[in-house]
């Protein structure tokens, strides 16, 4: 009635599968936990520098109707950490990372360098995402966090590099007009 070798066959391949299986799993995972670890920032759980540049052309390619990318550094990090060690100084990337990430989401939001992030805000009307820095940068104020903040909005992207590079010249006018205010100057407050 039952060929019992045939059977034995039949389970004996049916564990070896399921191991397979099993360890195609286990080696999935790690390679998305090994992946995901290289494209976060350890200190504020942001996209990295590493996934910022791998995304570069993806944004290039996107049908988009209209993108703004919002680049900001934080004013005084160096200072903070100076005078306050640097926990004081993680905890103020942190803060930041957490106030870009409730105005913007986490999807198109990185930690490009020490002080330095950048955000990509596609069809978003460009007053909206002038009004979501405002608030967001009130909020910094509030705890008592300076950023300085260049927004570069297009209608039409033609290149993603003009983009991001008309941002970060916002951002440094910005940041020089933050140090020339007299209570701002770093030369001045060294003394």
């Amino acid at each position: 009635c039952c060929d019992l070798p045939e059977k034995e066959a039949e389970i004996s391949l049916l564990k070896s599968v399921e191991f397979s299986f099993g360890m195609f799993c286990h080696n999935l995972n790690s390679y998305n936990a090994v992946k995901e670890q290289g494209e976060r920032d350890a200190l504020t759980g942001l996209y990295n520098r590493n996934r910022y540049e791998a995304q570069l052309l993806r944004y290039q390619k996107q049908n988009i109707a209209s993108m703004a990318c919002v680049y900001l550094e934080a004013n005084g990090l160096h200072e903070l950490n100076n005078r306050h060690g640097h926990e004081a100084g993680d905890r103020m990337l942190r803060t930041v990372a957490k106030q870009l990430r409730n105005q913007f989401g986490d999807a198109n939001t990185y930690r490009i360098g020490g002080d330095e992030f950048l955000v990509f805000v596609p069809n978003t009307e460009k007053e909206a995402v002038e009004s979501l820095c405002r608030e967001m940068t009130a909020e910094l104020d509030r705890a008592q966090i300076h950023v300085s903040v260049g927004i570069q909005w297009e209608e039409t992207v033609s290149s993603i590099t003009s983009l991001i590079k008309e941002a970060e010249k916002k951002m440094y006018a910005d940041k020089k007009a933050y140090y020339e205010q007299t209570c701002n100057d770093r030369r001045r407050n060294r003394r």
